[in-house]
This record gives structure tokens, C-alpha cells and sequence, in this order.
């Protein structure tokens, strides 16, 4: 089994069978991270290929030991805040319709999906991009605190607050008190296959971090 730090020299050598794979592995994530931070499709699709363009460019100019989803997020990341300042954006998540929805919300009408969406998106709207930033990529990707400090340049410590911050703002503005649990709810906070299980610790958070795609 090949490691990550043989993937890492590979791409440092410009392997392009490696790069492909990387592409393959990363595509569907990443892209969807990006749809949820700039709410547009079509928009996260050329961010992702522009994030993929700069790690072929830049990855040979890294050294030593390299966390490379997370440096990968990371430059994602960059992308996409840079284009909502472009647009002067206010809303920073987007909810869309994706594969994998929740089972939670599978027995559910449409109405009821659809005025649960509405409810999410309109607490999302309000929330501060960055704490929504951290909610999405530690439930959403399976980050840890450590690799989110990494992402966004800033301390697990400081990771840890914004998560405890951000889960507390969603929940006031969503309108539930603490011991309300309402999974389905939460759950469309990502709307994705790879986070949507995870929606219910939106309700009643703990530190649990699920395997990442791919990984």
C-alpha cells in the first residue's frame, strides 16, 4: 500500500499517474466543499480545477512532511473566499439537493425536506462565514481541529472555539434549545453523501471525526 508520504514525493516529481489518482480520489469531495462555500455548482467545479492546476504547480515547491489533504483544502479554501469577496458575497453555505441524503429524511414528504432546507438555509445565511467554514469542514469533511487550524492558519484551540461557537449560533438560529434533537434538520446542513450522517452533532456535538473519502 502506497503512503502518504510516498504520494507526496510522486506529486513532487510531477508522477502523473499519481496526480491523476489524486484527482480521482479528490475530485467529488473537494468539489462539493466548494458548491457548499460558494453556492454555485458550476463556480465550485472551476474552483476545484483551478485548486488542482496550483497543487501541479506548487507541490514541487513544498518540502519536508506535508499534510496533503489538508494543504489541498487549504488552497480550496483560499479560492473559494476569495471569490465571495469578489462578489461581496453575504452568504457564505448554500444548500443544494445531492446525492446521499440523510435516512433521516428519507421517509420524509417533500414539503417537509423542503421546509426543512428553507429553515437550514436561512440560519446558514446568518452565521459567520468562518464558523460555518469550520462546521462544514470538520463534520462535513471529516477534518480534525488540528487540520482545520492547518487549512485556515489559525490554532486547534482557535478551531475548537469556532466549532463550539458555530454550533451554538446554528442552533439558536435554527430556533431549537439543547436537548431538542432533530437529526433531519442538521443533517441538511451538508446535504452530501460524505457529511450528511454526521448531521444529528450539529444538535448534540462531540468530538468524533469520521474517515474522510478516500483515505
Amino acid at each position: 500500500m502506497v503512503t502518504d508520504e510516498q504520494v507526496v514525493e510522486r506529486l513532487r516529481a510531477r508522477d502523473a499517474q499519481t496526480f491523476c489518482a489524486l484527482i480521482e480520489r479528490l475530485q467529488h469531495p473537494l468539489t462539493g466543499y466548494l458548491h457548499r462555500l460558494v453556492g454555485d455548482r458550476e463556480v465550485a467545479l472551476d474552483l476545484a480545477q483551478d485548486t488542482f492546476l496550483q497543487v501541479y504547480k506548487e507541490i514541487g515547491k513544498t518540502s519536508g512532511d506535508l499534510s496533503l489533504d489538508a494543504w489541498i483544502y487549504r488552497i480550496a479554501t483560499n479560492y473559494g473566499l476569495r471569490y465571495l469577496n469578489r462578489k461581496r458575497l453575504k452568504q457564505f453555505i448554500r444548500l443544494e439537493s445531492q446525492e446521499g441524503i440523510n435516512e433521516s429524511l428519507a421517509t420524509a414528504g417533500p414539503e417537509e425536506q423542503a421546509e426543512t432546507r428553507i429553515l437550514v438555509h436561512q440560519a446558514l445565511d446568518r452565521m459567520n462565514p468562518k464558523d460555518a467554514a469550520v462546521l462544514q469542514l470538520h463534520f462535513g469533511n471529516g477534518f480534525n481541529y488540528e487540520e482545520i487550524g492547518q487549512i485556515l492558519k489559525v490554532s486547534s484551540e482557535a478551531v475548537r472555539k469556532r466549532a463550539a461557537r458555530g454550533v451554538d449560533k446554528f442552533r439558536a438560529l435554527y430556533g431549537q434549545a439543547p436537548a431538542v434533537e432533530t437529526p433531519a434538520a442538521e443533517a441538511q446542513l451538508i446535504a452530501s453523501q460524505e457529511s450528511a450522517r454526521l448531521g444529528a452533532q450539529f444538535i448534540a456535538p462531540g468530538e468524533v471525526v469520521p474517515k474522510r473519502d478516500g483515505r
